[in-house]
Protein backbone atom coordinates (compact mmCIF):
# COMPACT_ATOMS: atom_id res chain seq x y z
CA UNK A 1 0.00 0.00 0.00
CA UNK A 2 1.24 3.55 -0.69
CA UNK A 3 2.81 5.59 1.62
CA UNK A 4 0.27 8.35 1.56
CA UNK A 5 -3.02 5.92 1.53
CA UNK A 6 -1.99 5.50 5.05
CA UNK A 7 -2.65 8.62 6.50
CA UNK A 8 -6.73 7.72 6.60
CA UNK A 9 -6.54 6.74 11.13
CA UNK A 10 -10.78 6.51 10.89
CA UNK A 11 -10.86 8.08 14.25
CA UNK A 12 -10.69 12.15 15.13
CA UNK A 13 -7.20 13.56 14.28
CA UNK A 14 -4.75 14.87 17.55
CA UNK A 15 -1.74 15.49 15.83
CA UNK A 16 -1.28 16.05 11.85
CA UNK A 17 2.37 16.84 10.25
CA UNK A 18 2.70 17.85 6.80
CA UNK A 19 5.81 17.65 4.22
CA UNK A 20 7.86 18.85 7.40
CA UNK A 21 11.15 19.88 6.57
CA UNK A 22 14.53 20.63 8.88
CA UNK A 23 18.04 21.30 7.26
CA UNK A 24 20.82 22.42 10.22
CA UNK A 25 23.64 24.93 9.28
CA UNK A 26 26.08 23.18 6.84
CA UNK A 27 22.99 21.55 4.86
CA UNK A 28 22.39 18.61 6.99
CA UNK A 29 19.02 17.98 6.04
CA UNK A 30 17.89 16.01 9.31
CA UNK A 31 14.52 15.35 8.31
CA UNK A 32 13.43 15.47 4.52
CA UNK A 33 9.28 15.97 3.54
CA UNK A 34 7.51 14.16 6.53
CA UNK A 35 3.86 13.65 7.14
CA UNK A 36 2.45 12.03 9.27
CA UNK A 37 -1.24 11.50 11.61
CA UNK A 38 -1.97 10.76 14.96
CA UNK A 39 -5.72 9.67 15.74
CA UNK A 40 -7.26 10.23 19.80
CA UNK A 41 -6.28 7.09 21.62
CA UNK A 42 -3.30 6.13 19.04
CA UNK A 43 -0.01 4.84 19.52
CA UNK A 44 2.04 5.48 16.01
CA UNK A 45 5.49 3.90 16.67
CA UNK A 46 8.15 5.78 14.76
CA UNK A 47 11.81 3.82 14.57
CA UNK A 48 14.86 4.24 13.02
CA UNK A 49 18.57 3.66 14.07
CA UNK A 50 20.46 6.76 15.33
CA UNK A 51 20.92 9.68 12.99
CA UNK A 52 17.60 8.69 10.87
CA UNK A 53 15.77 11.86 12.23
CA UNK A 54 13.91 10.82 14.70
CA UNK A 55 14.43 12.93 17.68
CA UNK A 56 14.38 15.82 15.22
CA UNK A 57 11.56 15.25 14.03
CA UNK A 58 9.78 14.99 17.79
CA UNK A 59 11.62 18.46 18.21
CA UNK A 60 9.81 19.97 15.62
CA UNK A 61 6.64 18.86 16.10
CA UNK A 62 7.11 19.88 20.07
CA UNK A 63 8.36 23.21 17.98
CA UNK A 64 10.97 23.03 20.35
CA UNK A 65 12.49 23.56 16.71
CA UNK A 66 11.36 25.96 13.71
CA UNK A 67 11.23 23.32 10.28
CA UNK A 68 12.28 24.82 7.33
CA UNK A 69 8.95 24.05 5.83
CA UNK A 70 5.92 22.13 6.63
CA UNK A 71 2.97 22.60 8.77
CA UNK A 72 2.08 21.11 12.02
CA UNK A 73 -1.61 21.19 13.42
CA UNK A 74 -2.73 20.08 16.93
CA UNK A 75 -6.31 19.17 17.80
CA UNK A 76 -7.06 21.67 14.12
CA UNK A 77 -5.16 24.39 15.71
CA UNK A 78 -1.81 25.24 13.01
CA UNK A 79 0.74 25.51 15.43
CA UNK A 80 3.35 26.60 12.26
CA UNK A 81 0.99 30.12 12.43
CA UNK A 82 0.69 31.07 15.77
CA UNK A 83 2.46 33.74 17.72
CA UNK A 84 4.97 33.37 20.54
CA UNK A 85 2.01 33.63 23.27
CA UNK A 86 -0.18 31.64 21.00
CA UNK A 87 2.06 28.93 20.30
CA UNK A 88 3.07 28.61 24.43
CA UNK A 89 -0.56 27.71 24.96
CA UNK A 90 -1.38 25.31 22.12
CA UNK A 91 2.94 23.81 23.60
CA UNK A 92 1.06 22.62 27.38
CA UNK A 93 -1.69 20.34 25.12
CA UNK A 94 1.78 18.18 24.52
CA UNK A 95 4.10 16.66 26.78
CA UNK A 96 7.57 14.62 26.92
CA UNK A 97 8.84 11.57 28.49
CA UNK A 98 12.51 11.39 27.49
CA UNK A 99 15.52 8.83 27.48
CA UNK A 100 17.59 9.86 30.61
CA UNK A 101 14.74 10.29 33.69
CA UNK A 102 17.07 11.59 35.58
CA UNK A 103 17.59 14.66 33.18
CA UNK A 104 13.91 15.57 33.39
CA UNK A 105 13.88 16.24 37.17
CA UNK A 106 15.06 19.47 39.52
CA UNK A 107 17.33 17.67 41.69
CA UNK A 108 16.26 20.37 43.97
CA UNK A 109 12.38 19.22 44.17
CA UNK A 110 10.78 16.57 45.75
CA UNK A 111 8.94 14.61 43.75
CA UNK A 112 5.50 15.97 45.32
CA UNK A 113 6.48 18.99 43.55
CA UNK A 114 8.03 17.99 40.44
CA UNK A 115 4.31 16.04 40.25
CA UNK A 116 2.50 19.09 40.97
CA UNK A 117 4.42 21.68 38.73
CA UNK A 118 2.60 21.24 35.52
CA UNK A 119 -0.75 21.38 37.62
CA UNK A 120 0.56 24.60 39.26
CA UNK A 121 2.10 26.42 36.30
CA UNK A 122 -0.81 25.36 34.07
CA UNK A 123 -3.52 26.47 36.57
CA UNK A 124 -5.44 22.44 35.71
CA UNK A 125 -6.87 21.57 39.46
CA UNK A 126 -7.15 17.74 39.90
CA UNK A 127 -6.92 15.78 36.61
CA UNK A 128 -10.18 14.33 36.13
CA UNK A 129 -9.36 10.71 36.06
CA UNK A 130 -8.44 10.69 39.68
CA UNK A 131 -11.75 11.61 40.79
CA UNK A 132 -12.55 13.18 43.79
CA UNK A 133 -9.91 14.50 45.85
CA UNK A 134 -11.13 18.36 46.95
CA UNK A 135 -7.85 19.68 44.97
CA UNK A 136 -5.76 18.70 48.00
CA UNK A 137 -2.79 18.44 46.38
CA UNK A 138 -0.97 16.02 48.95
CA UNK A 139 -3.81 13.15 47.58
CA UNK A 140 -3.76 14.41 43.72
CA UNK A 141 0.28 13.44 44.20
CA UNK A 142 -0.25 10.60 46.32
CA UNK A 143 -3.25 9.26 43.20
CA UNK A 144 -0.59 9.95 40.51
CA UNK A 145 2.02 8.02 42.08
CA UNK A 146 -0.87 5.47 42.23
CA UNK A 147 -1.31 5.14 38.65
CA UNK A 148 2.03 4.06 37.90
CA UNK A 149 1.98 1.92 40.83
CA UNK A 150 4.68 3.91 43.51
CA UNK A 151 3.34 4.63 47.34
CA UNK A 152 3.01 7.79 48.73
CA UNK A 153 5.85 7.06 50.78
CA UNK A 154 7.77 8.56 47.89
CA UNK A 155 6.34 11.94 48.06
CA UNK A 156 8.81 13.61 50.07
CA UNK A 157 11.62 11.67 48.34
CA UNK A 158 14.47 13.53 45.83
CA UNK A 159 14.90 12.36 42.34
CA UNK A 160 18.54 11.11 43.54
CA UNK A 161 16.88 8.25 45.98
CA UNK A 162 14.71 6.94 43.35
CA UNK A 163 16.25 4.38 40.85
CA UNK A 164 16.20 4.86 37.09
CA UNK A 165 13.08 3.01 36.66
CA UNK A 166 11.16 4.71 39.74
CA UNK A 167 12.30 8.21 38.28
CA UNK A 168 10.62 7.24 34.60
CA UNK A 169 7.52 5.91 36.58
CA UNK A 170 7.07 9.77 38.29
CA UNK A 171 7.72 11.35 35.02
CA UNK A 172 4.81 9.06 32.94
CA UNK A 173 2.48 10.33 35.73
CA UNK A 174 3.99 14.01 35.41
CA UNK A 175 3.01 13.99 32.06
CA UNK A 176 -0.44 12.46 32.52
CA UNK A 177 -1.19 14.92 35.40
CA UNK A 178 -2.58 17.59 33.02
CA UNK A 179 -4.57 15.41 30.81
CA UNK A 180 -2.57 16.03 27.25
CA UNK A 181 -3.64 15.71 24.22
CA UNK A 182 -0.62 13.97 23.14
CA UNK A 183 2.55 12.52 24.88
CA UNK A 184 5.95 12.21 22.74
CA UNK A 185 7.77 9.10 24.41
CA UNK A 186 11.48 9.41 23.12
CA UNK A 187 13.01 6.11 23.88
CA UNK A 188 11.49 5.97 27.48
CA UNK A 189 13.24 2.85 28.07
CA UNK A 190 16.29 2.93 26.24
CA UNK A 191 18.40 4.10 29.66
CA UNK A 192 16.53 1.10 31.71
CA UNK A 193 17.76 -2.31 32.65
CA UNK A 194 16.19 -4.97 30.24
CA UNK A 195 14.28 -6.61 33.51
CA UNK A 196 12.60 -2.90 34.00
CA UNK A 197 11.82 -1.89 30.50
CA UNK A 198 8.80 -4.50 30.23
CA UNK A 199 7.33 -3.33 33.08
CA UNK A 200 7.59 0.50 31.87
CA UNK A 201 6.29 -0.40 28.67
CA UNK A 202 3.10 -2.44 29.97
CA UNK A 203 2.48 0.47 32.34
CA UNK A 204 2.45 2.71 28.97
CA UNK A 205 0.05 0.94 27.36
CA UNK A 206 -2.37 0.50 30.44
CA UNK A 207 -1.98 3.77 31.06
CA UNK A 208 -2.86 4.25 27.41
CA UNK A 209 -5.95 1.76 27.37
CA UNK A 210 -7.19 2.88 30.78
CA UNK A 211 -7.16 6.78 29.80
CA UNK A 212 -7.40 7.25 26.32
CA UNK A 213 -3.65 8.59 25.75
CA UNK A 214 -2.38 9.38 22.31
CA UNK A 215 1.24 8.46 21.76
CA UNK A 216 3.73 9.11 19.21
CA UNK A 217 6.30 6.06 20.53
CA UNK A 218 9.84 6.90 19.43
CA UNK A 219 12.55 3.97 19.24
CA UNK A 220 15.39 3.02 17.50
CA UNK A 221 14.33 -0.52 19.00
CA UNK A 222 11.58 -2.13 16.58
CA UNK A 223 10.38 -5.03 19.04
CA UNK A 224 9.22 -2.06 21.95
CA UNK A 225 7.74 0.24 18.55
CA UNK A 226 6.02 -3.56 17.62
CA UNK A 227 4.57 -3.79 20.80
CA UNK A 228 3.32 -0.66 21.62
CA UNK A 229 1.68 0.56 18.63
CA UNK A 230 -0.95 0.25 15.95
CA UNK A 231 0.70 1.70 12.73
CA UNK A 232 4.69 1.78 12.44
CA UNK A 233 6.78 4.55 10.79
CA UNK A 234 10.26 3.73 9.71
CA UNK A 235 12.89 6.80 8.72
CA UNK A 236 15.88 6.43 7.47
CA UNK A 237 18.66 9.26 6.70
CA UNK A 238 15.94 11.43 7.57
CA UNK A 239 12.95 10.34 5.04
CA UNK A 240 10.10 7.87 5.88
CA UNK A 241 10.74 4.94 3.69
CA UNK A 242 7.68 2.69 5.49
CA UNK A 243 4.62 3.13 7.07
CA UNK A 244 2.10 0.32 8.11
CA UNK A 245 -0.43 -0.86 10.60
CA UNK A 246 1.29 -3.50 12.78
CA UNK A 247 -0.49 -6.23 11.75
CA UNK A 248 1.15 -5.68 8.23
CA UNK A 249 4.49 -5.76 9.53
CA UNK A 250 5.58 -8.60 8.11
CA UNK A 251 4.47 -8.46 4.32
CA UNK A 252 6.30 -9.30 1.40
CA UNK A 253 5.98 -5.22 0.67
CA UNK A 254 7.86 -4.07 3.36
CA UNK A 255 10.93 -1.96 2.68
CA UNK A 256 13.86 -3.29 2.72
CA UNK A 257 15.10 -1.68 6.03
CA UNK A 258 12.25 -2.65 7.62
CA UNK A 259 12.71 -6.01 6.43
CA UNK A 260 16.84 -5.69 7.84
CA UNK A 261 15.31 -3.65 11.16
CA UNK A 262 13.06 -7.30 11.84
CA UNK A 263 16.20 -9.79 11.73
CA UNK A 264 17.80 -7.15 13.81
CA UNK A 265 16.07 -7.50 16.72
CA UNK A 266 14.29 -10.39 16.22
CA UNK A 267 10.78 -9.38 16.19
CA UNK A 268 8.59 -12.55 15.46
Amino acid sequence: MPLQEMHDIGRPEVLRLTDVWKTYYGGHQAVKGISLTIGQGECLGLVGESGSGKSTLARCLLMLERMDKGEIWLNNRPLHELGTSELRNARREMQVVFQNPSGSFNSKLTIKDSLLEPIRCQNKGCPSFLGDTNNIEEEIAAKLLEKVHLPARYLNSYPSELSGGQKQRVAIARAISVEPSLIVLDEPTASLDVSIQARVLNLLKDLQEELGLSYLFISHDLSAVNFMSERLMVMQYGKMVDLCQRKELFAPERHPYTKQLLELFDVK
